[in-house]
């Protein structure tokens, strides 16, 4: 569908007001054509939603979902047809799902995220290695729920906050941030870590993880840059 020059031109002041700088009027029709394709996109998006919703009420249980390319909201790995699985706490893999069935995790965990931490999260949010997390787990400094499949095999491990109040912050605590910089009038965008504007021992000071980290000093002319690492030590060695 082609936008006309009204539309173009009402985008352009939109983002001239909004970032405070003057834009082509090519960068401007690309915006306008990027924003068109998303209100589309989010249009399919609330119809296919509607149509599950209604399906949902004839089977309050869940169901199977048509088709492919499905995230499960729990451990995160594809999944499709006959191996999905959709109730009020969303898209589910089939291994999740009888995990759930058999309580090994509560199913709000799906919809959620707030309330848990993966493997991937503690690795990205803390700067600490898989064979690390599975340290902690053996020392008892973590509390695993743990998702089995049929053969009983762990199929995915998370961490609920409940289960570990003590020891592990809320996430919002833990949140990246994005930096705009401004380089030759172009604005540029990254993600830091949290850990890089606080003092993160001061910061967290009242959850038990910190006593297996250290921190290596910030660089020079910088008052916030520590590096996360694992301390190594066990558990016994810090009692």
């Amino acid at each position: 569908m082609e936008l006309t020059k009204e539309r173009i031109q009402e985008m352009k002041d939109i983002m001239e007001k909004e970032y405070g700088k003057e834009y082509t009027w090519k960068e401007a029709t690309e915006a306008a054509y990027n924003m068109q394709n998303l209100a589309h996109v989010l249009y399919d998006f609330m119809i296919e939603d509607m149509k599950r919703q209604k399906r949902l009420e004839e089977n309050p249980k869940g169901f199977h979902l048509d088709g492919e390319g499905y995230t499960c909201a729990i451990c995160g790995q594809s999944c499709s047809k006959e191996n999905t699985w959709y109730d009020k706490y969303g898209v589910k893999c089939m291994a999740c799902q009888k995990g759930v069935d058999r309580k090994q995790v509560p199913a709000s965990i799906a919809k959620n995220r707030d309330n848990w931490y993966s493997s991937y999260d503690l690795q990205s949010c803390f700067n600490v290695r898989s064979s690390t997390i599975r340290k902690w787990v053996r020392e008892g400094v973590l509390k695993p729920r743990t998702i089995t499949n049929d053969d009983k095999k762990p199929h995915i491990q998370v961490f609920l906050i409940k289960d570990n109040k003590d020891t592990l912050p809320p996430k919002k605590l833990v949140e990246s941030k994005t930096i705009k910089e401004t380089k030759n009038g172009q604005d540029w965008f990254r993600v830091e870590p949290w850990y890089k504007f606080v003092d993160p021992f001061e910061y967290l000071k009242s959850y038990k993880i910190m006593k297996y980290m250290k921190y290596s000093d910030p660089p020079t002319g910088q008052k916030y840059d520590y590096k996360f690492e694992y301390t190594h030590q066990s558990k016994k060695s810090k009692q």
